[in-house]
């Protein structure tokens, strides 16, 4: 018997733990030292399992060949129910047997929102908190996210990047991405995430993104969509992106341009989106929510369900990298988040049930105490087409390094700043560690950073209002009997 990894799946070794996930499907597993060692003998070459059991028997001198081989095989068939693998006889039928995502499906991978996986012998639950709690001892790359170009084709009036960047902006050049990409390659990263400026006015990104493809990464493009072309598509067939994702601000077509200031955006945005869709690629739309568009948001849920791809909305602006707080004049009120939070608890069913699902903070409040705010400096890092390197794309106001001057390793390892960062905890919050809607906040040290003024430790009043209100009507909708004939129009 040949296996397989499918194409959509994805193994990384982390020390003692092997990891596989799946981009189809959503589901991922953290396995032991034993189930590590069987994931890295699973590649995309078909394999039979009698070649990897000879292969692996060498590591374990206590059981015999056939007690491993019988180990393995109930391991296979394990994976293959939930499709990270295949098997088969010959390639061709391992082949046949490859799962493809389309939109004609009855539950594409845009539509899931579980992104766990049940609890099973030698595997480790909540494989995100795995990841957090462990990554913060020992810090990994696991996503890296990349500014290909500072060009953009738009000037949003919400968005946290400078126009003045965009006006005087470059694009990165090939052999610097191709440098690092191949350095994150190496330290075992996983996710990549490509974005600008506006990704499609790089010259040269058919070739990033195939280099991205040849060192096996799991993909996602944030981008307008504006300078879609069928070259770009044929690039993404190619490539098999986890998924690309759009803003679409509103379905009136005055309102969308207005916050992108460019005339005919939402006519080429929409075009695009629809274009993406026939050609079944992954597709995930973002809908930021304003005082302009804040009435609007349901019809761009609507158009999505339609579409049989997700949407999501995000109403926490954050200032610009500049510590230019103009653009948050266009943040909704607490009066205007409150109705916009009545919509969502009415209408999107995954906000609330992900809101409940969620293991309190408050729970155990000793371990949440030492535990990193976020990601930055644990986990993920982020790239700017100049070389210098940031705790993530919206902290440019903090540079951690300098791809010109030095490795990607060396950067992750020995910048000063970063490990300043990484001694940063929920502890250092106390107020937060009191505060009754800590179950309903989401503390971000980069939103603080850019709206004081470079000051990570001073939160915004606003966010904290949020909180209040989210847990509010969190409770107060857990709480109300369901009325008959509830509109489910969004579900």
């Amino acid at each position: 018997m040949l296996i397989r990894q499918t194409k959509d799946t994805f193994i990384r070794r982390y020390g003692d733990y092997g990891y596989i996930t799946n981009q189809l499907t959503k589901h991922d597993r953290v396995l032991n030292d034993t189930g590590g060692d069987f994931l890295e003998s699973i590649n995309r070459t078909p394999k039979s399992i009698d070649s990897i059991v000879n292969e692996i028997f060498p590591l374990y001198k206590d059981v015999s060949i056939d007690e491993l081989k019988q180990d393995f095989f109930e391991f296979v068939l394990d994976l293959e129910k939930d499709g990270f693998i295949v098997t088969g006889n010959d390639p061709l039928e391992l082949d046949k047997k490859e799962p493809t995502f389309s939109y004609k499906s009855a539950n594409p991978k845009t539509a899931i929102n579980d992104f766990t996986n049940p609890d099973k012998k030698d595997i480790l639950n909540n494989t995100a908190t795995f990841f957090y709690e462990e990554f913060h001892k020992k810090p990994q790359i696991l996503g890296l996210q990349i500014e290909v170009t500072s060009r953009c084709n738009e000037r949003c009036i919400h968005c946290y990047i400078p126009n003045e960047k965009k006006d005087i902006g470059k694009d990165i050049e090939l052999p610097m991405i191709k440098r690092v990409l191949d350095e994150a390659e190496a330290m075992g990263t996983l996710q990549l995430t490509l974005s600008g400026g506006e990704v499609f006015m790089h010259k040269e990104i058919a070739n990033i993104l195939r280099h991205a493809r040849k060192n096996d990464f799991s993909i996602s493009i944030l981008s307008n969509l504006v300078l879609l072309s069928d070259e770009h598509i044929s690039v993404l067939k190619e490539i098999n992106p986890s998924l690309v994702q759009v803003s679409l601000y509103s379905m009136k077509a005055e309102e969308h341009d207005s916050i992108t200031r460019v005339k005919g955006s939402f006519g080429k945005t929409k075009s695009s989106i629809e274009r993406l869709v026939a050609s079944d690629i992954p597709l995930q739309i973002s809908c930021p929510v304003m005082k302009v568009n804040f009435r609007s948001y349901k019809d761009v849920l609507a158009y999505a369900k339609d579409l049989c791809t997700k949407a999501y909305t995000d109403f926490i602006m954050m200032a610009q990298t500049d510590y230019n707080t103009k653009n948050l004049e266009q943040r909704i009120s607490i009066k205007e988040t409150e109705v916009l939070l009545e919509d969502i608890l009415n209408f999107d069913w995954d906000y609330l049930n992900t809101t409940l699902q969620q293991d309190p903070k408050s729970k155990d409040i000793e371990k949440f105490k030492n535990l990193p705010v976020c990601g930055v400096g644990v986990d993920n890092i982020c790239l700017a087409v100049n070389g210098n390197f940031f705790p993530c794309a919206g902290w440019q106001g903090l540079v951690v390094g300098n791809a010109n001057k030095q490795s990607l390793r060396e950067v992750w390892v020995n910048s000063e700043q970063l490990k300043a960062l990484r001694t940063i905890t929920n502890s250092s919050f106390p107020q937060c560690i009191v505060c009754d809607a800590l179950d309903y906040c989401a503390l971000c040290l980069v939103r603080n950073y850019n709206e004081n003024k470079g000051d990570m430790f001073k939160i915004p009043h606003h966010f904290c209002e949020v909180a209040s209100l989210n847990k509010k009507m969190v409770m107060e909708k857990v709480n109300k009997p369901k009325s008959m004939g509830h509109d489910d129009k969004f579900r």
